[in-house]
């Protein structure tokens, strides 16, 4: 093994096993830190600025890799959407029943909070005698409403009107000025179904990315300011990305490439070259799936154009594994060499939750499956091993990482003519493949079929078949 494999695998290993560790798949509740660790700036400040939303966001971020959003909601008890509006809030909370519990669940020491913790407190939600006192204090408040001569529901109603998602809906149904809190929750609609994606087949998918696109064009039509105006453009070119992503998914190449061009050009009305990268990274996709490899590199090499030096570290290193897989098809083993390397210093850097709507699926794992990918079309001896240490550091969702890793081990096993081993494999990989309809993994497998020797009979015929049929 070369030294530049042995760095990159070690590399690849430490990644894996750190984001294992951190994003919470065996995680509970919050780790203990030390004292050293409640001391970096950006947890003091913090502190200091009595912002319980902007710690927790520093708490996140101060773990390398850095913790998920939903592994911190589910510590305090809130969901993901909830965490993400308090951490955004230029308005702190102020609200002990809330920031007592919070502060226990991440175990911050009691000297360091602007704020004394009660010697028993449970931990996450609130209290059932914290809900009682609540319940009174609206059963009060009611009755001051009817003393005032104002009936409960004129109040509900008034109540109603300045809800965030009864804005939204004046926004696309009566023309409403779209506010900042609209458009934070499309922003927030935006990046869950880039989460969606992770898990549900993609035809489950594509009706309500259709319906969010209507939203967010009206929405758009309705704003009145700059910064909202490039705040839903941006989230509009999200969306469709991600329609195109699944588009192709479905086997719907054409029109996937039509909605990545409509991509690109607001991409280009509003400035953002990460948008495009995103776009003509998916694309690259759908040329290698038609095995054009030419094409393919020819488009990652512009996302990688656009996302220079040390802008969107998540986005590069996405890039740069997707050029080493490419680059690794057309035999150039050191330039697939070298994007790895590129691929892995990137992702140093990178907060893939956090960073844009379409990197929270660039974890350490997908790295690791484009690693290996790279790898094996490179025929490099010790890919199978590397490929069952990621497989072991999947978790139950991600079957769609796990089937292209599957399809991967598979044509390496047929490579070395273990062709029983690669039946087994492929019809693992396939499927998972159909039941998330994972279209990466079936084209990998589609190809390892073309590949094997067109005899009418025999272990090849055999494999061959094994592929076709858990495909159909």
């Amino acid at each position: 093994m070369s030294d530049a494999y042995r760095l990159v695998v070690t590399q690849c290993d430490t990644y894996t096993r750190m984001r294992s560790e951190i994003r919470g798949d065996h995680m509970s509740e919050a780790p203990q830190h030390g004292e050293e660790f409640w001391s970096r700036p950006e947890l003091a400040r913090a502190l200091r600025d009595r912002h319980f939303g902007r710690l927790m966001r520093a708490y996140r971020q101060a773990h390398s890799p850095e913790v998920k959003q939903v592994d911190l909601a589910r510590w305090i008890g809130r969901t993901q959407g909830q965490l993400s509006r308090i951490e955004r809030s230029s308005v702190a909370v102020t609200d002990l029943r809330k920031l007592q519990p919070w502060a226990e669940a991440l175990k911050i020491p009691a000297h360091l909070l602007w704020f004394a913790l009660p010697a028993n407190t449970p931990t996450g939600i609130d209290s059932e005698d914290d809900e009682r006192q609540q319940e009174g204090a609206d059963v009060r408040r009611r009755d001051l409403l009817r003393a005032a001569g104002v009936t409960a529901a004129a109040a509900g109603a008034d109540l109603m009107i300045n809800t965030p998602w009864q804005r939204l809906t004046d926004s696309v149904e009566r023309d409403r000025p779209v506010d900042d809190a609209t458009t934070r929750l499309v922003q927030d609609r935006t990046a869950e179904l880039f989460q969606t994606e992770e898990t549900v087949p993609a035809r489950q998918l594509l009706d309500s990315l259709t319906a969010h696109e209507r939203v967010l064009r009206t929405l758009l039509k309705n704003a009145r300011s700059d910064s909202s105006r490039r705040t839903l453009a941006v989230a509009l070119g999200e969306t469709t990305a991600l329609t195109g992503w699944t588009l192709f998914d479905v086997g719907r190449g054409n029109e996937a490439a039509h909605t990545w061009r409509e991509t690109l050009k607001i991409a280009k009305a509003v400035d953002d070259g990460a948008l495009a990268a995103c776009a003509l990274g998916y694309w690259s996709y759908l040329a290698a799936s038609r095995n054009d490899t030419g094409p393919a590199v020819k488009l990652l090499q512009q996302a990688h154009d656009l996302v220079p030096g040390s802008s969107a570290p998540a986005t590069r290193s996405w890039i740069a594994a997707r050029q080493a897989e490419e680059l690794a098809r057309l035999g150039d083993d050191t330039a697939a060499l070298r994007a790895v390397e590129r691929a892995m210093t990137a992702f140093d850097f990178a907060r893939p939750r956090t960073e844009r709507a379409w990197t929270g699926f660039f974890s350490a794992s997908r790295l690791g499956s484009l690693t290996v990918s790279t790898y094996t079309t490179l025929r490099r001896t010790d890919a199978d091993a590397e490929a069952q240490s990621l497989l072991k550091s999947l978790s139950p969702g991600d079957n769609k990482v796990r089937a292209l890793v599957l399809a991967d081990l598979a044509a390496a096993a047929a490579s070395s003519r273990d062709l029983d081993k690669a039946g087994e494999l492929a019809t693992l990989s396939g499927r998972l493949a159909v039941r998330t309809e994972a279209t990466l993994a079936k084209t990998r497998l589609l190809t390892l079929a073309s590949t094997l020797p067109a005899a009418w009979n025999g272990a090849e015929a055999a494999l061959r078949e094994k592929i076709a049929t858990v495909l159909h």
